[in-house]
């Protein structure tokens, strides 16, 4: 299955959908139940931040926070900051958060930052209690 396509600015997406394989197109890729997932957010969401200096893969970096519990939604966002946490930007570190696993009293987050020495790192956190 050849899948090296490419997506090009003001390409027609019909082209690109239809150059798919049949295993990716149409219903019958969805989730089952996605539809009964939705939910509104609590009043209780929130949103905070943590920064880190670190470099290299990171299994289960570990957030405290009490607002989190084991069902919480958390969402989080990766960036590199410079002088202080407010300055974020894009440099040439790649760097992702692959896995997030709630827990009564925080979460836990599988990252990697691929650079050869520490970065000083901003996580965005968004929480849905």
């Amino acid at each position: 299955m050849d899948m090296k396509k490419e997506h090009r600015a003001g390409s027609n997406l019909a082209e690109t959908i239809t150059d798919l394989p049949a295993i990716m197109k149409g219903p019958d890729n969805m989730v089952e139940g996605a539809d009964e997932q939705t939910a509104n957010l609590s009043p209780a969401a929130f949103t905070t931040y943590y920064t880190w200096r670190a470099n290299g893969v990171f299994r289960a970096v570990r957030f405290n926070n009490t607002r989190v519990t084991a069902n919480s939604r958390v969402l989080l966002n990766i960036s590199e900051y410079s002088s202080d946490a407010q300055h974020r930007f894009i440099g040439a570190a790649r760097m992702a958060v692959y896995n997030i696993a709630p827990f009564n009293g925080g979460f836990f987050a599988w990252v990697e930052i691929s650079w050869g020495s520490p970065l000083n790192v901003r996580f965005d956190v968004f929480v849905d209690p």
